[in-house]
């Protein structure tokens, strides 16, 4: 089997190879620190990092049975090492461009799926870390069915202690054999948008200059937010808009 995805297949990671996959399952609510792992390794090509480092430096901040971690916090440990992240919310913009565009470059984004916390009608942050990997194109399947979909590296799928690179390869084209496919998590493009229901999101980039140069061009900039404001979106994450709308 040749180590290639699909040709509809857009993936921050060329390769299908294993060895271009330098990635790990997690423990009990470790989504967060295991996604910062993850997502660096993908980024050097290298297993670099392992979730035990940032489990460590969240010290007081990391409580298992209470959830995990602040979601927010993943940001600052990603700024801490060298690297150009940031917190933020796609809810009043088209979220999907965003992503795509960040895949295309061959970003890695955390997004958090599942809501955990809703005030009133806003949902504040995800309850699952993930890392988004790959989206396709449309495509049909050999019994003519169209696919759209995402492409996850979900630490504890298809369950905690469970997580395997290869659980999402399936064969699309009939020649009975499956085909490589990003991550180890599909998801439908309505499944995945029905998950992702905060609209979180942080890129991971090799350098800030890296980063705010992708902002500068991608994101509009909104007028300036008083201090209680610019508070808020720390923590809820920042109201990003696409600058193309």
């Amino acid at each position: 089997m040749n180590a290639v995805f699909p040709s509809y297949v857009r993936s921050v990671v060329a390769s299908a190879s294993p060895l271009a996959w330098p990635v790990s399952g997690q423990g009990f609510n470790e989504c967060s620190f295991t996604s910062i792992a993850n997502a660096l390794n993908l980024l050097n090509g290298a297993p670099r990092y392992r979730k035990e480092e940032f489990i460590r430096e969240a010290g007081l901040f990391f409580q298992p049975r209470l959830g995990g971690t602040l979601p927010f916090l993943k940001a600052s440990q990603l700024r801490r090492r060298g690297y150009g992240a940031h917190f933020g919310n796609l809810s009043h913009t088209n979220a999907e461009a965003v992503l795509r565009d960040l895949i295309d470059r061959g970003v890695p984004t955390i997004v958090d799926i599942y809501p955990a916390f809703q005030l009133g009608r806003l949902r504040i942050f995800g309850q699952h870390a993930t890392v988004l990997v790959g989206y396709s194109e449309p495509f049909h399947d050999a019994a003519g069915t169209l696919h759209e979909e995402y492409y996850l590296l979900d630490a504890q799928w298809p369950a905690l202690g469970a997580f395997d690179l290869a659980f999402n390869d399936v064969d699309r084209n009939g020649d009975g054999q499956a085909e490589l496919f990003p991550g180890n998590r599909t998801l439908s493009r309505t499944e995945f948008m029905q998950l992702w229901t905060s609209r979180n999101y942080c890129p991971i980039f090799h350098s800030p200059a890296d980063h705010q140069a992708w902002y500068a061009t991608t994101i509009r900039r909104e007028p300036g937010l008083p201090m209680i404001g610019r508070v808020i979106q720390a923590i809820i994450g920042s109201d990003d808009r696409f600058a193309q709308e």
